[in-house]
Formats: C-alpha cells, sequence, structure tokens
C-alpha cells in the first residue's frame, strides 16, 4: 500500500514537542493550535523539514518577529524577512530550506477557517508598528488559552480579528503600485500546483492538467514558465522526487508505490533529477 509523504499536524507537532525539554509552550484543542516561540532549534526539532519536506495537515498563520528563512510551498519558493506575515494552506507540500540562527516567530495551525484565497498573498511585510500590534494580539489569545477554565468564546473572537488583519495586511499589499488582483497566469499557476499536489501520483500528463484548467497545453506552459520560471513537467517532476525522498528516508518501498514501471528506470529518474542513485541517498539521510 502506498505511504503518503509524511503529515504535518497538530498531534504530530505536540507528540514530538512532549519529547522536548519542558517549558515550550504550546496549547492545542478543538482544531487549532498555538506554538510560542518558535526559534531555529525548534523548528529543526519539531519539523524535521531540512531534509525532507511534509504536507500541512491543516492551515497555518505564521507572524516572524525576527530573522530570516526561506520555505519551498507546491514548489514555490519564498524568501521571509521579519517581520512579516505568512500563511500556508493545508495540504501544501511544505520544505524549509534555510532559516538564520535568530530565527523566531509565533504559529497558528488551524482546520475550521482558511483565510486563503487565489487573490491573497503567501507572505506579507508589515511594519515594525503593526508587527508590536499583532504580537501583542497572539500574546493575549495565548493567555487566554492558557487560563482556566478555557473560554472559546473569547478566543474565537480574539482568533477571527487575527485572520481579518491578516486579509487586510494582504489586500493592501495586493493594492500596492497599481496591482489590484493577481494576473490570470498567477492563478493558473497556483491551480496548477494544487492539481500537482493532489493528483501527481496519477497525473503526470500535461493534457490532464490543461483539460482541469480549460486551457491548452501550450497556454499551460506558457502560463507557468512566465510566473515559476519552469515548464509545467519540472514541477511534476519536483513532486515525485520529494515523495520519493521521504520515502527512502522512512521505508523499503520505492518504485511501485511511486507507479514507476520498474525500478531501474525509477533508478535513473531518480538520478537525473538529484545526482545521487537512491541507494546513496538513503545511505547519507536514513531516518529510524
Amino acid at each position: 500500500m502506498y505511504l503518503s509523504i509524511h503529515q504535518l499536524a497538530i498531534e504530530e507537532v505536540r507528540s514530538r514537542l512532549d519529547t522536548l525539554s519542558a517549558g515550550r509552550p504550546f496549547f492545542a484543542r478543538d482544531g487549532y493550535s498555538i506554538q510560542m516561540d518558535v526559534d531555529r532549534p525548534l523548528l529543526g526539532d519539531v519539523l524535521s523539514l531540512m531534509r525532507v519536506p511534509a504536507r500541512l495537515s491543516e492551515n497555518r498563520i505564521v507572524l516572524v518577529t525576527r530573522g530570516r528563512a526561506r520555505f519551498t510551498l507546491d514548489m514555490e519558493t519564498f524568501d521571509v524577512q521579519a517581520p512579516c506575515f505568512a500563511l500556508l494552506k493545508d495540504k501544501a507540500l511544505l520544505r524549509i530550506q534555510s532559516v538564520s540562527a535568530d530565527f523566531l516567530c509565533h504559529v497558528i495551525a488551524y482546520r475550521e477557517r482558511s483565510v486563503l484565497d487565489a487573490q491573497q498573498k503567501v507572505v506579507v511585510p508589515v511594519s515594525d508598528a503593526e508587527e508590536k500590534n499583532i504580537e501583542a494580539l497572539i500574546r493575549l489569545i495565548w493567555r487566554y488559552c492558557a487560563a482556566k477554565p478555557f473560554l472559546y468564546t473569547v478566543v474565537s473572537p480574539l482568533l477571527e480579528a487575527l485572520f481579518e488583519q491578516y486579509a487586510a495586511l494582504s489586500e493592501r499589499a495586493q493594492q500596492k503600485g497599481g496591482k489590484v488582483a493577481v494576473s490570470r497566469k498567477e492563478e493558473l499557476f497556483r491551480s496548477f500546483l494544487a492539481l500537482v499536489s493532489e493528483h501527481w501520483l496519477d497525473e503526470r500528463e500535461l493534457a490532464w492538467y490543461a483539460d482541469a484548467l480549460c486551457i491548452s497545453v501550450h497556454y499551460l506552459c506558457e502560463a507557468v514558465y512566465a510566473v515559476g520560471g519552469h515548464y509545467p513537467k519540472h514541477y511534476i517532476r519536483q513532486t515525485l522526487v520529494s515523495e520519493a525522498k521521504y520515502l527512502l528516508c522512512y521505508t523499503d518501498g520505492i518504485a511501485a508505490e511511486l507507479n514507476f514501471p520498474s525500478p531501474a528506470y525509477f533508478n535513473r529518474f531518480f538520478k537525473r533529477e538529484t545526482d545521487l542513485t537512491p541507494g546513496e541517498f538513503r545511505k547519507k539521510n536514513r531516518i529510524p
């Protein structure tokens, strides 16, 4: 049976934090969690993303208060510099590429509400004054979560206020410079990445994705290259590589699980994409 790439869920974060030293502020209840003061060491301990990616099981809103980082979300790369807001959609494939030594952020994961749509940015810069106000709101939410008894009727509107703050900042960022909304090609690019994230295992032909988006293969290639700098096949291959790396690190199966016709075919594909054979990669990155 095919074992999908590692799912990063609230329960997984809680489980990993339980194995770390006490004193790390973390709260989880009613389909959301708050994780305060996430620094570079904790990011590595909890997420384990420096070698292999993970697929998010919930939406995440992140306030970066210090440092910088680079991450890939569904094959699109983002650079973040404090202070900024970031929103990560559920089911997205996340990989942390680099994190500065002074990095610090706050993370809220939530299942029920999604404030992301095609016209909102993933990363939104904020001013120093806005960052202080947003952090104060997050710390207020944390204090109510840590209080006993837990009052969700108080916490819920505070969370709504936080989401509305992000939506307003995102809209402002979109309008800056006269750009009111994302272009048609940007919409197609993100829709294509979302389709790849969901259907890559069974659908690898460009015609299928073009049909799903109601456009021609030629226009699909044109739009994806214009926004992402690579042709569509690149993103399909990179999704395959990410899944393969996970399987090589954590499991013994590969070719059949990824729908390759033979182990030899998979070996050639992996070597071409990574400059390493599957055996070489597994030897360097195997996780017990």
